[in-house]
């Protein structure tokens, strides 16, 4: 279980890399809203195309990148009033089932959400702001990367469910940094 919990703190330095690549996101999102709209109130200007850029860079920017940190961090919705009612046996089927259709489904969202990066690629996809087109084919490949991330840490989470005795939904049950977790 060592190697597997080695593995798993690589793992989370992605993850952590991809929460400050959204929270740099969400501060650079701000200062432009921030900019355009005193730039408006005060001088009848704004930026040029920055509706369009916010949309469709930022906000991606903002969500795919710290997806798989959210959804390792166990505060999503996962049936967690019904799995305690049920003994521990009961508990490891379910969780099992759970993981084994999340695995189904999210290898689904990868392999679609990849084909529709790849045809936004060959037409070099691109949206217009201020008379400008910029590329917008490149952020396509955020979404089946995130969810290739979601896929790895069910993967680590149904490995530590074979490996230990306690079911568990989460890969780590406490906060804290990863080293403390050895």
């Amino acid at each position: 279980m060592n190697g597997v919990w080695k593995a798993y703190n690589i793992f989370h330095y992605i993850k952590l890399a991809g929460i400050w690549i959204s929270g740099i996101s969400v501060l650079l999102m701000m200062m432009m809203i921030v900019y355009d709209v005193a730039m408006r109130t005060f001088f009848s200007s704004s930026i040029r195309g920055g509706f369009e850029i916010i949309q469709n860079y930022m906000m991606p920017l903002v969500v795919f990148p710290g997806l798989a940190y959210v959804y390792a961090s166990g505060v999503l919705p996962k049936m967690d009033l019904i799995l305690e009612k049920l003994n521990n046996t009961a508990q490891r089927i379910l969780i099992f089932f759970m993981l084994l259709l999340e695995l189904f489904v999210l290898v689904l969202i990868v392999q679609f959400s990849w084909e529709y990066a790849m045809s936004g690629f060959e037409r070099k996809t691109a949206f217009p702001a201020a008379g400008t087109l910029y590329p917008l084919y490149p952020l396509f490949f955020l979404i089946p990367i995130a969810f290739a991330m979601i896929v790895v840490e069910n993967v680590f989470i149904l490995i530590r469910n074979i490996l230990e005795n306690k079911p568990s939904m989460v890969m780590k049950e406490t906060e804290g940094k990863p080293e403390e977790l050895l």
